[in-house]
């Protein structure tokens, strides 16, 4: 299986068990379905490819862990993901690890994408800590960001970047038909003959990133990601 058709076929393999199990009912029974169909018929890498089935409030509360959404834009592709594991260590923020059912993970610092696993030309590390400053106070912040790409030779590239966030003002956002009161903040990077933009909407109360558009590296591009279950 090519990395492109890889991609597109992950998706919710924990969720789907754990749905299954989760009532006994025919509601239960039938969202777990859906979960099925999404997995199983996930979106292929040709214009043949069957819709993906519509996500429903129903359907996300149904859930019983937490959820993500990322897509790909470079590569057309979507994900649903779940929480693998939970850590801190000397930087602040904590580390999530989000994983997808053929074990690709995405790890994310209070909501700042800093590795990827799996995806092919990876995001080996990144240091954001002016970043997950400014996602924990929710206000504008300058200052330095180094990120370690993997290269075609086994090797790692360093990108600097020196960053602004700005804050763009309270918007609701609307995720699955459920509203979230959100601020909206925006990261423009320069540096290592890259210019990048990050979009985080993040929850007015208590940071959470509900929502973002954060450049990866140079062969990833830009990932989108929407979290449907907290």
């Amino acid at each position: 299986m090519g990395l492109m058709r890889k991609l597109t076929c992950f998706g919710f393999g924990a969720v789907l068990a754990l749905g299954a199990c989760s009532g006994g009912s025919e509601t239960a029974l039938s969202q777990a379905g859906q979960l099925k169909t999404i997995y199983t018929n996930f979106r292929a890498a040709t214009a043949k490819a069957p819709p993906l089935p519509t996500l429903t409030p129903a359907l996300i509360d149904s859930l019983t862990v937490s959820s993500l959404e990322i897509v790909i834009e470079e590569r057309g592709a979507t994900a649903y993901l779940v929480p693998f594991s939970d850590r801190n260590d000397r930087r602040p923020g904590k580390l999530r690890t989000w994983r997808t059912a053929d074990n690709a993970n995405l790890v994310f610092r209070d909501g700042i994408l800093v590795t990827t696993r799996g995806l092919g030309n990876d995001l080996g590390s990144s240091d954001a800590s002016s970043t997950v400053a400014a996602i924990q106070t929710r206000s504008a912040r300058s200052g330095q960001r180094a990120m370690f790409v993997r290269n075609g030779d086994n090797g790692t590239d360093r990108i600097n970047l020196s960053c602004t966030m700005s804050n763009l003002g309270p918007t609701t956002l609307s995720i699955v038909g459920t509203q979230r009161s959100v601020v909206h903040l925006q990261e423009s990077c320069t540096g290592s003959n890259e210019q990048i933009t990050n979009d985080f909407w993040v929850d007015r109360r208590d940071s959470t990133v509900w929502q973002s558009r954060q450049w990866a590296s140079p062969e990833l591009g830009y990932i989108r990601t929407r979290l449907l279950k907290k």
